[in-house]
């Protein structure tokens, strides 16, 4: 039986709430992450520290873009609607990103000069100081931008920055706009059953199997 539109919104905002769930909990990830980074000898006694803030960064890109592309099937919501805009504009820099890491392989490959880090470079302020962490790489002649700092208004852009493959995403400012565009959202529509507005993931399912 054919599922009617009222059944497809209901998947399609159960589905983007997951992943705005998921982005939660990789950005809680990702500011615990930067913060021992501040501390050079924690990151020296526990390197683990550096993985865990590239597994939360690449996975914020992946999750961002899984959310807009649900966000976007929700076909209530008109295309010209100035918080879709705004969410559209924030996701463009991520889905520019999130393609160059899915085809890196044709770009090592070439024979042209690589002269960025190769899985990004990861900078956040903290106590007004700009940090800046990079992965060791076989090429050494390479720049990288740093955070913007506005001399008029006296502040830093963002607060979290991932620069990779020639692209500039600013973290907490694609996080911001994704939070706000949900509790738009959410103000915006009434579903039933109310429950699915929860913002929890709900029990889930558990399943195994066993040959004997």
């Amino acid at each position: 039986m054919n599922r009617n539109m009222h059944e497809k919104f209901i998947v399609l905002y159960d589905t983007a709430k997951k992943c705005l769930l998921i982005l939660d909990h990789l950005y809680a990830e990702f500011e615990e992450g930067t913060l021992q980074a501040t501390n050079a000898e924690l990151v020296d006694e526990n390197p683990a520290i550096v993985t865990k803030i590239y597994i939360s960064a690449l996975g914020l890109i992946d999750y961002f873009h899984r959310f807009h592309q649900i966000i976007s099937a929700l076909t209530p919501i008109r295309k010209d609607r100035p918080e879709l805009k705004a969410l559209t504009r924030a996701i463009k820099p991520v889905t520019q990103c999130r393609n160059y890491l899915q085809h890196m392989r044709g770009d090592l490959l070439k024979s042209d000069a690589i002269s960025y880090p190769i899985l990004g470079a990861i900078s956040w302020i903290h106590e007004d100081r700009n940090y800046v962490l990079l992965s060791n790489q076989p090429t050494q002649n390479f720049s990288l931008p740093g955070i913007v700092y506005d001399t008029f208004e006296g502040k830093y852009l963002c607060k979290y920055q991932l620069a990779v493959g020639g692209h500039e995403i600013r973290i907490d400012a694609v996080y911001n706009e994704a939070k706000s565009f949900w509790e738009w959202l959410n103000k915006s529509f009434k579903i039933e059953p109310p429950n699915v507005k929860e913002y929890s993931w709900g029990k889930p399912m558990i399943m195994y199997s066993e040959f004997k």
